[in-house]
């Protein structure tokens, strides 16, 4: 029987922790992006440590000596993994306290825009008593990990997890093949818009329900965070022979992508057109198609032209392109948005 048990870990203080950063797992499958915390937000968490004020709780998966032995880990961070690296990047000098900090002990004390190494050298004892802060770490063992991840999502349920974190948290076959994908190089290297907090995880997941529903309803659906989820969810522990069909399926289309777009292409610039152009690029593949990088500039100038033209004259516009353009701009998860921009595309690209 599964069990979870929980405990302070002991003489948890801030240099204890960094000096043992090597024996903790950062990013476990369950966590979700680092960096995406404000300036103002770290200087704040450092404030609040350097002022003696409480801060959250931070939770651990503490191994037992089997899985430490085996891992040549001690912990993985279930939650807290900002706090965490925001001390740490305090302490590796990437950034400062902030021009307004004020040293609540003593205010004749001016701190303000110092570094942790300017504490080292003007104020000794106060970088002591930052490295001698205790933080307020629970460990937390457990046979199963299904039961961490579960922990994870309801200890951020009260934080805005985005729809591509929590889904991350559900953990399980279809969740893997979305990481697994996500680290195509269609997306390490085409794709412009960065992965903060699981945008390559979110496009990675359409190309995979695109695929599911075809199996399951021979037709597209919507690629709403409600098919998503659902898609995770069933595909969590069983049908792992399909997830990997569907998984191999996707990789090779973006293969065919990835030859075909430039590094870090603004083609690529945005989310709403990535299900459009894995449909696109899947159509002329099964007509013995290439598709040319330069053909897809054209389109796009056609578009841009088009929108230009018709501020003018506006009854003597291409209505097709005005469309395009139109629904390009909203609802592009809507299964009838994605049909109407894939056919007038594939009119002027394929057809």
């Amino acid at each position: 029987m599964s069990y979870i048990e929980t405990n302070p870990v002991q003489h948890a203080t801030i240099l204890r922790i960094y000096s043992e950063r090597d024996e903790i797992i950062v990013d476990p499958d369950y966590q979700r992006k680092g960096g995406v915390w404000t300036p103002e937000k770290k200087q704040l968490l450092i404030d609040s440590i350097l002022n003696n004020y409480d801060i959250p709780k931070i939770y651990f998966h503490q191994f037992d000596r089997v899985e430490k032995n085996k891992i040549g880990k001690s912990f993985s961070i279930i939650d807290g993994k900002q706090r965490l690296e925001t001390i740490w990047g305090f302490i590796e000098g990437k950034f400062c306290l902030s021009n307004d900090f004020e040293y609540q002990d003593n205010p004749e004390i001016i701190l303000a825009g110092l570094s942790y190494n300017d504490l080292a050298k003007e104020f000794p004892k106060i970088k002591i008593k930052f490295d001698s802060f205790v933080l307020p770490i629970i460990g937390v063992v457990t046979d199963d990990l299904d039961l961490i991840e579960d922990m994870f999502f309801r200890l951020n349920e009260a934080v805005p997890l985005n729809s591509a974190e929590k889904r991350n948290a559900f953990g399980g076959n279809m969740v893997k093949a979305i990481r697994d994908l996500s680290q195509h190089r269609f997306f390490t290297e085409k794709v412009k818009f960065k992965d903060t907090r699981y945008q390559h995880f979110e496009v990675s997941a359409r190309f995979l329900l695109v695929e599911i529903s075809n199996i399951e309803h021979s037709k597209l659906i919507d690629t709403k965070k409600v098919y998503l989820d659902s898609m995770a969810k069933k595909y969590r522990t069983e049908n792992s022979k399909i997830v990997n069909k569907v998984l191999d399926v996707v990789e090779m289309y973006l293969d065919i992508m990835s030859k075909c777009f430039t590094e870090k292409d603004h083609l690529l610039r945005t989310q709403g057109s990535m299900v459009m152009y894995y449909l696109l690029f899947k159509s002329a593949d099964k007509k013995n198609i290439v598709i040319k990088r330069s053909t897809l500039i054209d389109f796009e100038n056609k578009v841009k032209n088009n929108r230009y033209f018709a501020e003018q004259k506006y009854e003597s516009a291409d209505y097709d392109l005005l469309e395009f353009d139109r629904l390009a701009q909203h609802g592009t998860n809507d299964v009838s948005n994605i049909k109407e921009r894939l056919r007038i595309i594939s009119e002027y690209i394929i057809e």
